[in-house]
């Protein structure tokens, strides 16, 4: 009887220990894959890069801003093709502001430009220090609309010159994004663009009214456009 009771202690007791044995076996089990840390802030497919922009020289003779987005296409070799969109608006600032002091007239000159764009992004892999960057080459094609106005009064007669025009535009350029945090980015882009035409334009002067296709413009040339925006 003795012997009975002890070898059913010694059961319930390796019973025992071998549940607890196998807890932590369990736990190891349910832990869940650490994900590791992104290599580098490369836009990727699916993501959407939104940002607002400013384009202006240093005597602020046109002063642009614009607004764009970007979205992560598909994998090609070594980076990611992404496409897009950008509306940009200009508008004269100094010296339409000096000519209307100057002759009391006022003058305007503004342009609008939508474009399509295409990008590609591709950081060198193990690339030290460009961890927080994304790097691409971009290519624009869309129109610009530009339109300018003078009116003001001549020796007692007033008058108005209106013209305006819509011309392709096209373009190359490089840019780069610096992540300030982990969604929210700085960057900056040089752009070569061709857009020029010539005006359609309308002139009153008191009840007289001509009309007729002259004086060109041009909006060709390299310039670097900033910009501030959010990857979503």
């Amino acid at each position: 009887m003795k012997t009975l009771i002890g070898m059913l202690c010694l059961a319930t007791l390796l019973s025992v220990t071998s549940a607890r044995a196998q807890d932590p076996q369990m736990q190891a089990v349910e832990t869940p894959a650490v994900t590791e840390a992104r290599p580098n802030r490369l836009q990727g497919v699916g993501d959407v890069d939104i940002r607002a922009t400013l384009n202006a020289d240093i005597i602020l003779a046109f002063v642009n801003l614009g607004v764009g987005a970007d979205l992560g296409l598909l994998k090609l070799g070594p980076g990611v093709l992404a496409v897009g969109g950008e509306l940009e608006v200009g508008a004269c600032v100094t010296p339409c502001v000096a000519l209307n002091l100057a002759t009391g007239w006022s003058f305007s000159h503004l342009f609008y430009a939508p474009h399509a764009r295409a990008t590609y992004h591709f950081v060198p892999e193990k690339s030290s220090g460009l961890e927080k960057v994304d790097l691409y080459g971009l290519v624009l094609a869309g129109i610009t609309y530009t339109t300018t106005s003078v009116t003001g009064d001549g020796a007692g007669t007033p008058f108005e010159y209106k013209g305006h025009d819509v011309s392709p535009s096209v373009g190359l350029g490089i840019g780069g994004k610096y992540f300030i945090q982990d969604n929210l980015f700085l960057g900056a882009e040089g752009r070569l663009r061709l857009s020029s035409g010539q005006y359609d334009y309308t002139v009153r002067a008191g009840n007289v009214t001509l009309s007729d296709t002259q004086s060109t413009w041009s909006m060709s040339g390299f310039n670097v456009q900033f910009f501030a925006g959010l990857r979503l």
